[in-house]
Formats: C-alpha cells, sequence, structure tokens
C-alpha cells in the first residue's frame, strides 16, 4: 500500500504513515490531513529557542514538524505586502509537497499585526488546530499548512 499524501511504501492501513505520519485510511476517507497531539521534536524546540528576541516589528514561522524541521523562515513585509506560501517556486515559503496546494495561503502585515489568509487550498489552512479562512496571528500560535506544522513566532507583545 503506498500513502496518498507523501508517496511513501504504507505498512497497515490506519497506521500512521512513518514517513508523514498521515493516517491512510483517514486521508483517503476525507482528503483532510489529520491533526496531531503532542508532537513538538527536540530539533523544532531547539530552533524555537534560538530564535532569542525579535525586533518589535518582526516575525518568523519555525517548522515544528515536516520534511523542513527546524528550519526558520523569517518574515519580512512592509503593511499590506503579501509574504505567499505554497507548493509554486515563485512562493515567498516554498513547500514542496504534494500536501500543500501551489498557491496554499499568504500572510500579511496589517499594521502592527500579521494576519494569515488561505488562498482557496484543498487541504486547509489551520492556526491552532481550527481551520480558517482568515485569522490574526499572535506570538507562539500553531499553523498547519499541509503537512507542515509551524509556529509563529513575533517580537511584538
Amino acid at each position: 500500500m503506498i500513502c496518498s499524501a507523501c508517496g511513501q511504501d504504507q505498512q497497515e492501513q490506519g497506521k500512521p504513515c512513518s514517513s508523514c505520519g498521515v493516517v491512510f485510511s483517514l486521508f483517503e476517507a476525507t482528503g483532510v490531513i489529520p491533526l496531531e497531539e503532542n508532537d513538538t521534536t527536540e530539533t523544532a524546540l531547539t530552533a524555537i529557542a534560538s530564535v532569542g528576541s525579535l525586533a518589535v516589528d518582526a516575525a518568523a514561522l519555525v517548522v515544528r514538524k515536516g520534511p523542513l524541521e527546524g528550519i526558520r523562515f523569517d518574515l519580512v513585509a512592509r503593511d499590506g505586502q503579501l509574504v505567499t506560501v505554497g507548493r509554486s517556486p515563485e512562493s515567498s515559503i516554498f513547500l514542496d509537497d504534494v500536501t500543500v496546494s501551489r498557491k496554499h495561503a499568504s500572510i500579511t502585515k496589517v499594521g502592527a499585526d500579521w494576519q494569515i489568509t488561505d488562498a482557496g487550498s484543498l487541504n486547509g489552512t489551520y492556526v491552532n488546530k481550527s481551520r480558517v479562512e482568515t485569522s490574526l496571528l499572535h506570538n507562539n500560535d500553531e499553523l498547519q499548512i499541509g503537512k507542515y506544522r509551524f509556529s509563529f513566532l513575533s517580537g511584538a507583545n
């Protein structure tokens, strides 16, 4: 059996894929990637801790789970400018995985705040385990885009 989320050999239906963690039968039945509990790894925690204090107007996404685990993406945008996230190589944050839509979401700086907006993606955009169309982001929010899980870090108090 092949995992339809990542293409790796799947040992048993109903068990999480050893490569991406998707439960094969649930993904096949609904097309929605299940959210997992308490999957923060040591690598991602180290990356989050190493960010230190950010400037008041700065923000970053740190990959907590996924192929780029531990990688930090600094969000650099002027007020109203988009940071795009998707599978398209033209995206500001390029996530090369079939669980991510080509144009999945965008993050915008609005005054002192950061906002994420889903771009009509197939698997949705999640903030703190809730599917959102648009949501303001707060320090330490958890984002899920496809099989990638991020921590949002902001210098704003």
